[in-house]
C-alpha cells in the first residue's frame, strides 16, 4: 500500500512537470488563461495529501479531520486519549467518507514511546503523513500538571516526532505541521494564567521552529522541508470552554474568566476547521494565526526582530561615540 502510494507521488510529480512544459510552451495564452493557470498554481491539494490529527476525537480536532476530508485528504489518521470518543468519530467519519480512508489510534499524545507507536502504525498503513495539526488540549486549571502534559508536552511530542518522520533528511517528503493553541496565548486571561501560559508556550515553541533568519542558527524549514506554524482560535463552542468556569483556580478566577468573555459569542469549530485549510498553504513557517467570531483568519504581527533591533541600537551607540570623540578632540 505505502509502495503503491510512493510510485502515485512520482508519476503525479512527472505529470505536473509536464503540465508545466506545456504552459510554458503556450506563453501567447491570453491574459484570462495565465490568471487561471496562476490561481490553479496556487491552490493547495488536499487530495494528495495524507494527515494525522492529534486530539481529533471530539471539538475543534474532530471538525479539521473532517474538513480535511471533506476536501479530498485521501487517508488521515486519527489520534486520541479517550477511546469511546475516537470510535464514535472514526464511525462517523467512515460512514460519511469512507472505511478505507479514516483510521483512529488511541493514545496519549504527551507519552512519546505511546505517540511513536500509532505514528509507526499510521505510517505503515497510510505512507508517511504530509500534514499533522497537534490540536489535543484541555482547560482545567485545578489540574495544571496535566493541563501543562496534555497541551505543552504533547505539542512538542507530536511535533518533534512529526519532524522526525516527515524531515526530507530521514525518509519524509516534508510537509506541514500546525499547532492548535488559543486566542489566550495571544491575550492573557487572568481568569486562567496557567492554560495561558501553556497557550503562550505553543505560540513560541512554534515560532522558534519556523525562523527563517540569518541570525538564528538552524532554519529547520531548510533542513526539514517541514513547515509549523501555529492557529489560535478565538472563543470557540466546544465543552472545553463550556465547562471552563468550573475548572479555574478558585472562584474568583472563575469571576475573572466570565467577566473577560462576557458580551463575546463563540464560534462554532468548524468555521476554525475551514479557516485553517484555507491559510494552510499562504502560512509562512512561524506565523501565528488568529481565526475568530467565524471570521476570515488574520495573522499575528509581532515586534521585529529583537537581533535586528540590537543591531540598530549598536550602530546608534558607535555613532555617538564617534561623535563625542571628534567633539572632543
Amino acid at each position: 500500500m505505502v509502495l503503491g502510494k510512493r510510485v502515485t507521488r512520482i508519476l503525479s510529480n512527472l505529470c505536473k512537470k509536464s503540465r508545466m512544459l506545456v504552459q510554458h510552451n503556450f506563453s501567447e495564452a491570453s491574459e484570462q488563461d495565465s490568471a487561471s493557470e496562476e490561481e490553479n498554481e496556487a491552490y493547495f491539494d488536499f487530495e494528495e495529501k495524507t494527515a494525522i490529527v492529534n486530539g481529533g476525537a471530539s471539538g475543534i480536532g474532530f471538525e479539521i479531520a473532517k474538513e480535511f476530508l471533506q476536501r479530498g485528504v485521501p487517508h488521515l489518521s486519527i489520534i486520541d486519549i479517550d477511546e469511546q470518543e475516537g470510535e464514535k468519530a472514526l464511525a462517523e467519519l467512515a460512514h460519511e467518507f469512507g472505511e478505507d480512508k479514516v483510521l483512529f489510534f488511541e493514545a496519549d499524545v504527551a507519552d512519546a514511546v505511546q505517540l511513536d507507536d500509532v505514528y509507526r502504525k499510521s505510517i505503515q498503513y497510510h505512507d508517511v503523513p504530509d500534514l499533522i495539526v497537534n490540536s489535543a488540549g484541555i482547560m482545567n486549571d485545578t489540574t495544571w500538571e496535566k493541563q501543562i502534559q496534555t497541551n505543552m508536552t504533547g505539542c512538542v511530542v507530536g511535533t518533534l516526532l512529526g519532524l522526525q518522520y516527515m524531515s526530507k533528511t530521514s525518509k519524509g517528503y516534508g510537509g506541514i505541521i500546525v499547532n492548535v493553541g488559543s486566542i489566550l496565548g495571544i491575550i492573557p486571561s487572568s481568569g486562567f494564567p496557567l492554560h495561558t501560559m501553556t497557550q503562550f508556550g505553543i505560540c513560541g515553541f512554534s515560532k522558534a521552529l519556523g525562523c527563517e533568519s540569518e541570525h538564528i542558527l538552524g532554519n529547520h524549514i531548510s533542513r526539514t522541508g517541514v513547515k509549523v506554524f501555529a492557529m489560535c482560535p478565538g472563543l470557540t463552542e466546544t465543552r472545553l470552554l463550556n465547562a471552563a468556569p468550573a475548572n479555574a483556580i478558585n472562584n474568583n478566577f472563575a469571576k475573572e474568566f466570565v467577566d473577560e468573555v462576557y458580551g463575546s459569542s463563540p464560534q462554532k469549530a468548524k468555521s476554525v476547521a475551514k479557516g485553517l485549510s484555507d491559510i494552510i498553504d499562504e502560512a509562512k513557517p512561524g506565523s501565528v494565526w488568529v481565526v475568530e467570531n467565524d471570521s476570515i483568519p488574520y495573522e499575528v504581527t509581532y515586534p521585529g526582530n529583537i537581533l535586528e533591533m540590537r543591531k540598530e541600537k549598536d550602530k546608534e551607540n558607535i555613532s555617538a561615540t564617534s561623535e563625542a570623540t571628534s567633539v572632543h578632540n
